[in-house]
């Protein structure tokens, strides 16, 4: 019988009891692959004499979309300029071992960094989200399939009208023929203004039948019709 007050013992093969910085470190140990990967990147600027050096802080700022590795390409990419047109030698040398020094011991201190990998919980995350992208993409397929052969049933099934309550799921269908302003204003890129116009449009000339239709009559940003054409639907009585 446990004393009152007294804590109870944890069983030593309990995952559980682990630290849960510990638990995340364990998580988001990279492979070995990648960890050689990760150390021939980092000392790419040393075998090289720094002239790889921009290139490999280019790699990184594709990688990790970071302002700091686009300034850094940047900054290294004027020093191996510098160092080759440069009509002074010495002060050339200086520019050129900047990269070559410099550029290694910054590649050697942020390659943690450039190559962390995602733990389980985050990759599940991820492939999880994916997977419900995939499944809304092929429910507003099979709704735009019903809305071209029966338009009577689409408009039935609620298909393309998110602002009425159905039952039936189209991946998120805005019907750009029917919809208020109030529900275009909700898509994403779409402000108030555009939504607004591309409603007063659609009562004066009449509906719209394609998406470019809609971006010439409405006047839409440039691109933003492209970007929505996934979501839109143009039904016509």
């Amino acid at each position: 019988m446990s004393r009152p007050g007294a804590e109870p013992v944890s069983r030593s093969g309990d995952s559980s009891s682990a630290p849960r910085g510990s638990r995340r470190a364990r998580g988001r140990r990279l492979d070995t692959r990648t960890l050689v990967i990760s150390w021939i990147w980092a000392i790419l600027p040393f075998v090289t004499l720094g002239l790889a050096t921009p290139v490999t802080f280019l790699w990184a700022a594709q990688r990790v979309r970071s302002k700091h590795y686009v300034l850094a390409t940047v900054f290294y990419t004027v020093l191996v300029v510098l160092g080759f047109i440069g009509t002074n030698e010495d002060v050339s040398f200086a520019f050129l071992r900047i990269a070559w020094v410099g550029g290694t011991l910054h590649a050697l201190a942020v390659r943690s960094s450039v190559f962390r990998s995602q733990s389980p919980s985050e990759q599940l995350t991820v492939e999880s989200a994916a997977d419900a992208a995939r499944d809304r993409r092929e429910l507003r397929r099979k709704a735009r399939e019903i809305a071209t052969k029966d338009p009577g049933l689409a408009r039935e099934l609620g298909i393309g009208r998110p602002d009425e309550q159905h039952d039936f799921d189209d991946g998120g269908l805005v019907d750009v023929n029917s919809v208020s302003a109030d529900v275009l204003a909700q898509l994403r890129g779409m402000t108030r203004e555009p939504a607004e116009r591309v409603v007063l449009v659609r009562e004066t000339r009449g509906p719209y039948s394609s998406v470019e239709e809609l971006s010439v009559f409405a006047d839409l940003p440039p691109g933003l019709s492209d970007r929505l054409a996934e979501r839109l639907l143009f039904l016509r009585d």
